[in-house]
């Protein structure tokens, strides 16, 4: 089950030139002690059109099925009184307007920065798998990895994924018959690793997405009931059957799939 902590003090709003939310950054009560989280204050009516809670939660699971780093994950529930008199009029604004569920919240991490467009190819592929992370980005159907806004976090050894409220979106994922489709250039164009990947020799890219395909094989949805159980708890809708039989399609047709991602790197 995923953890609920109580926020007790305010930090910083999380400010983004390119991104469309303002998380902030709370210290809550955890059994290991105060521990800084960043949090979604999303407003009922974005999580009621996108179901970005359920996108967030899930996506965050699945990333580890895939052997991707995340941010641990956490409910934090934001009492009425908190930070009384440390607000700004417009933080409290922000605040008075979030949906007044639990809400999701990543742990902070120490020693990262922002990925940016540019990098080489050599200090990415250092930290993560290039083709198999633009594979998991078609598989939920994630337009944000993008090249302006990376959504990508990088550290010393290793690089964490970050952001999937826009993931998973119910009319996104239903309808799709992969015998009889392809892949929208907003998933791969603009992919933060498209232009590595599609200048990679043709040898190369013939042993793309084998990775992804082997996790795929193994994956097991069953391990995603904890998250959906949770998300009932606090009374959010989980878009469980859409996501699973989505996933399954995927999963049922990873060939299928593998090749159409090979296609658009063409």
């Amino acid at each position: 089950m995923i953890p609920i902590y109580e926020a007790i003090d305010f930090v910083t709003v999380v400010n983004s030139k390119v991104g469309h939310t303002k998380p902030w950054v709370v210290l809550a009560n955890t059994p290991e002690g105060l521990k800084p989280f960043v949090v979604k204050l999303y407003t009922t009516a974005q999580i009621e059109n996108l179901n970005c809670v359920t996108s967030e939660l899930i996506c965050n699971s699945l990333a580890k099925e895939f052997e991707f780093d995340v941010p641990d994950c956490a409910f934090i529930n934001i009492p009425d009184d908190f930070a009384f008199g440390k607000l700004s009029a417009q933080e409290q604004i922000q605040l008075n307007n979030a949906d007044p569920r639990p809400k999701f919240a990543t742990f902070q991490l120490s020693n990262i920065q922002q990925a940016i467009k540019g990098l080489s190819k050599r200090d990415f592929k250092k930290r993560i798998a290039l083709d198999t992370l633009y594979a998991f980005d078609n598989m939920i159907r994630n337009a944000d990895q993008g090249q302006q806004k990376t959504n990508l976090l990088v550290a010393l050894k290793t690089a964490f994924l970050i952001d999937h409220e826009l993931a998973l979106n119910k009319q996104n994922i239903t309808g799709i018959n992969l015998n009889d489709f392809r892949i929208e250039a907003k998933y791969t164009n603009h992919h933060l690793f498209y232009p590595y990947l599609r200048k990679a020799r043709g040898i190369v890219k013939q042993n793309y997405f084998d990775e992804f395909e082997q996790y795929l094989y193994l994956l097991n949805l069953n391990k995603l009931n904890p998250c959906y159980n949770s998300l009932s708890q606090q009374g959010y809708s989980t878009n469980k059957t859409q996501i699973n039989n989505w996933i399954e399609n995927v999963k049922e047709k990873s060939t299928i799939f593998a090749n159409l991602l090979k296609a658009s790197l063409q």
